[in-house]
């Protein structure tokens, strides 16, 4: 270890101002490099950090004039860590730093160093004092009787070395790191100089940014330049044998910083292993900094997504400038994990709530389901004249819709039971209406809405020439239904499940005209008709996960075509039974845009989520049966349905009638 020695007396002379003599004698001491400041979230590529009359060295870590690139397509977000020499406010120093939101202040210097010059720190800013080079054995000193540059060069890189073996010093920078990432507000740290303690820090959060060797390096030299008139001044009073050891020790070098960067790939191999062996910081520590300092313009395969999961990539890319990001937050340790693992995980498929865009177009279509399956029941053809049937129907549909590029699969069920009426006033004209329940649940990746309905049907019939006669017909029916309207969407990768409720309601109508023909063994029946339903639903405010969404209000008409063709084949005698086979195939056409858009967001950032479901065309072809004996009878029926080639679903209605 060299001795330091007295402060010389000839240096007085040159330094009659109090702040030039604390900073010479800084020098015999190890210079701290390190100044940083943290804002949240505030990002621009080109920098116009303001210089400080009474701090020279003060500047973003982001950059210089404009902000670093770092690894994986990303940019150092500027107003978030600043370096600085010792905090020495002259004029509108400390509005300015106001003015940058620097509401921490960490100095990295000795007590002795605080005592000769204490920092002047903003208004409602808060101060840590951290000694990094406090501990005598992590202190490299010089012998001032033999100062040379050449000494000078040889301290300086044992000076960055300790940074990375002394124990001491790594404990202040691994609280530093920690208080770091713990702030709320810009933070700006520094030591005397702001060049070696300070240097320190400022190239291992570059270095978690992932920031190029030589930007780091070039970021680290730029103290030459902004201490440059301050050096030259200091330099130029002393004597001429004087000036090359004081040149040197007032600046920095490359190889200074070089060697504490060798020295951590000697002790630990890897900077990863240097942050979490050497100064203790945990996984979520190191991401927290990480999502503090960089914006990534786009994540891990974003490029290459499609429809909803594009859209669901933007919204996790567009959540860097939310609150979630730069704390201890699962959505910002996910953002950093995947980062580093290249792969999303699968939940910009989930975050953007397509279930409830799948829910939504189940809905719309639902009530003409019923429509087709309760129709046989509503007719009034089997009743004679001025008689009643009361019936039960159980329906039950399923369908599925294939997973397509950007889009996941999704799968509808649907169980229920109508109780009702159909009364024939005369041969011509008859009434139904009824009350039902449905059951119904929507799953698409992961997510899932459960629906409770309750409705209320209502319709007529009027045959031309009599409604069990060949010749035209007409028939109008009515459904208005209260929906009850659960969710949950299970995230996963750390987010758990977010769940919400809503209610709603539709309206739907369709009216059909069509044309009885009879004709020995089988009558056929052709129509045509209009299916209009609305659906209105509340806002949903989810709850559970970070990753929550708040649905929009949902409001939205479908207006179908469709065409139907029900033949009856001649009744079979079985014992007491007689039973009418029957087949029907039908046709709807969509004339609104069939795939459903729902509009959701987080923290003030928008998605759009699109139904799976997309044809206009939607096919139907069935099967039923009626056994009917005295004024019971049995119906049952099943279909099936699809919409192009990738949704594919069955019908089943199994009900009982009784006719008064």
């Amino acid at each position: 270890m060299i001795k330091k020695q007295k402060f010389p007396r000839i240096l007085g002379k040159y330094f009659k101002n109090s702040y030039k003599i604390n900073e010479l004698k800084y020098v015999f001491m190890v210079f701290p490099l390190f100044c940083g400041s943290h804002q949240v979230l505030a990002q621009t590529t080109i920098l116009n950090t303001p210089r400080l009359k009474g701090m020279d060295n003060f500047r973003d870590v982001a950059g210089i004039d404009t902000a670093y690139k770092t690894e994986h397509n990303g940019v150092m977000r500027s107003g978030v860590f600043y370096r600085s020499n010792v905090i020495t406010p002259v004029g509108d120093d400390l509005q300015v730093m106001q003015q940058l939101n620097i509401g921490k202040v960490i100095d990295l210097r000795t007590d002795s160093e605080i005592a000769a010059t204490p920092d002047t720190i903003p208004p409602n800013s808060t101060y840590s004092h951290i000694n990094i080079i406090g501990n005598q054995n992590s202190v490299v000193t010089l012998d001032i009787g033999n100062l040379t540059a050449s000494n000078v060069n040889i301290m300086m890189e044992q000076t960055e070395r300790s940074f990375v073996t002394d124990s001491h010093a790594r404990e202040g920078f691994g609280q530093e790191f920690r208080e770091l990432a713990n702030a709320d507000s810009a933070s700006v740290f520094h030591c005397t100089a702001g060049k070696d303690r300070t240097g320190w820090t400022a190239a291992v959060l570059q270095s978690i940014a992932g920031v190029s060797s030589q930007d780091i390096m070039d970021n680290y030299l730029a103290t030459n330049t902004y201490t440059a008139a301050r050096v030259d001044a200091t330099v130029a009073k002393l004597p001429a044998s004087m000036q090359p050891a004081y040149r040197e020790i007032l600046g920095v070098r490359s190889n200074w910083l070089q060697a504490g960067f060798d020295q951590v790939a000697t002790s630990y191999g890897t900077m990863d292993n240097y942050l979490k062996q050497g100064l203790g910081l945990d996984q979520a520590t190191i991401y927290v900094l990480r999502g503090k300092m960089v914006r990534y313009a786009s994540l891990p395969g974003q490029e290459n997504f499609r429809g909803n999961a594009a859209r669901g990539a933007a919204l996790l890319t567009a959540l860097q400038d939310s609150p979630l990001s730069g704390r201890y937050t699962a959505y910002n340790y996910y953002l950093q994990s995947a980062i580093d693992q290249g792969s999303l995980n699968g939940l910009e498929r989930r975050v953007g709530g397509q279930v409830y865009a799948d829910a939504a177009s189940y809905l719309l279509r639902q009530p003409s389901r019923i429509n087709d399956l309760l129709m046989p029941v509503l007719t009034g053809r089997d009743l004679q004249v001025g008689k009643t049937s009361f019936w039960m129907q159980g329906l039950s549909n399923y369908m599925a819709t294939d997973s397509r590029s950007g889009y996941n699969s999704s799968n509808e069920y649907t169980g229920g039971t109508v109780l009702g009426f159909t009364h024939r006033f005369n041969q011509k004209f008859s009434i139904n209406g009824g009350l039902g329940y449905n059951y119904g649940n929507v799953n698409s990746d992961g997510g899932r809405v459960t629906t409770n309905s309750g409705f209320v049907t209502l319709g007529g019939n009027y045959g031309f020439k009599g409604l069990d006669n060949s010749g035209p017909w007409l028939r109008a029916q009515a459904n208005i239904g209260y929906v009850n309207y659960q969710s949950e969407r299970s995230l996963d990768n750390g987010f758990g499940s977010a769940n919400g409720n809503t209610s709603g309601a539709y309206y739907s109508g369709r009216a059909s005209a069509g044309w009885l023909i009879k004709s020995g063994k089988v009558s056929i029946d052709p129509s045509v008709g209009i299916q209009v339903t609305r659906l209105q639903l509340g806002r949903i405010r989810e709850k559970g996960s970070e990753l929550a969404l708040n649905m929009a209000r949902f409001d939205h008409t479908q207006t179908s075509l469709v065409a139907d063709v029900n033949m009856a084949f001649a009744p079979m005698q079985t014992g007491q039974w007689i039973l009418t086979p029957g087949v029907t195939v039908g046709y709807e056409r969509i004339l609104s845009n069939p795939q459903i858009t729902q509009y959701g967001s987080m923290y003030n950032i928008g998605v759009n989520q699109a139904s799976v479901f997309n044809n206009p065309n939607v096919y139907k072809a069935g099967l039923n049966l009626t056994a009917k004996k005295g004024a019971l009878s049995f119906r049952g029926m099943v279909d099936y349905y699809g919409a192009g080639l990738n949704s594919h679903g069955v019908n089943g209605m199994l009900g009982a009638t009784i006719n008064f």
